[in-house]
């Protein structure tokens, strides 16, 4: 009987030994995974931090890239007024020569009168030289001016053109008429998408320097000469802004004049007296006046698309 209770005794005792050694275990399991949960718990967090540090370092970035884009195209304000001496220097020698010419003819045709050498011929060569000679002045000096114009444009001086109340969709139709007669020299045709009204709080003189420079951007370049055309102008309202797309279906860009098409003097019409600044006036009305944001899109055959969204206020 002893025996069988020693027995007993030593059972409970290894059952009791093995229960501790198993809770022992159980306590360094625990443990561990606790410990493991932690460490996780840890990384999650040091996770999610990197995230928003890398998030925020993103935007930075992104911001820093806007920012570089913006000054590279305003930094090319730099080299504006060197360029429009240029660029002026050409018409106004055209123009100069022109006059030369004609002091010369008269000084010539004086000389004969003087010596009584005057003949019929004489005076039809004389007007026939002033006149082909004035119209080259002419068009030396008009050119001129529109380059001096367009310089004015570009500095977008922030005290002439008043804000006010408008209909932006009856004054892009008056924008438009005024091409009527230029709209008729070519085979391009305008469509204006746009509400039956719009009532906005804006520049409408910095609305109209747009609309003309995009309008004479598609005359001038968008098709061939004889070449049918159409321009589609589309016109939305989204809160405080004021969204336009201005598409022709014409002979597009390649990726080089996409890339530059903002920065003053670029043009492929420079022969028929094109300066280059009309986009140029575009993107800088509508990022110095409006505070918006102008993209364009175009392939080679495709024609080209300007998305424009500008900051207008809202009527209650």
């Amino acid at each position: 009987m002893v025996i069988d209770t020693d027995n007993r005794i030593e059972a409970l005792e290894q059952q009791l030994k093995l229960f501790k050694e198993s809770s022992r275990q159980s306590d360094l399991v625990r443990k561990r995974y606790q410990d493991a949960l932690s460490i996780l718990k840890q990384k999650d967090l040091e996770l999610k931090q990197s995230k928003k540090l890398i998030e925020k370092d993103l935007e930075m970035l992104k911001a820093m890239q806007q920012q570089l884009v913006e000054k590279e195209k305003l930094a090319a304000l730099g080299s504006l007024v060197a360029g429009v001496a240029h660029e002026v220097n050409t018409p106004i020698g055209v123009a100069m020569t022109s006059i030369s010419a004609c002091s010369e003819e008269i000084r010539q045709l004086k000389k004969s009168y003087e010596a009584e050498e005057l003949s019929e011929s004489d005076m039809d060569a004389f007007f026939e030289t002033v006149d082909e000679s004035m119209r080259l002045a002419k068009t030396g000096l008009d050119q001129a001016a529109r380059l001096i114009s367009s310089f004015k444009m570009i500095s977008v001086d922030q005290n002439i053109d008043d804000i006010r109340t408008i209909d932006v969709c009856d004054y892009l139709r008056d924008i438009i008429r005024t091409f009527k007669n230029q709209l008729k020299k070519t085979k391009i045709q305008v469509e204006l998408d746009c509400p039956q009204q719009m009532m906005v709080k804006t520049y409408p003189g910095s609305l109209s320097q747009i609309m003309n420079n995009l309008l004479s951007n598609v005359i001038n370049h968008a098709y061939e000469p004889e070449q049918s055309g159409i321009v589609h102008i589309q016109i939305e309202q989204k809160g405080n802004r004021l969204n336009l797309v201005f598409e022709d279906y014409g002979k597009g860009m390649d990726e080089s004049l996409k890339e530059s098409i903002f920065q003053p003097f670029i043009t492929t019409a420079r022969n028929r007296g094109g300066s280059g600044l009309g986009l140029n006036i575009v993107y800088n009305l509508v990022a110095q006046r409006f505070g918006g944001e102008i993209e364009v899109e175009s392939k080679p055959g495709k024609g080209s698309r300007f998305k424009i969204s500008l900051v207008v206020e809202t009527l209650e």
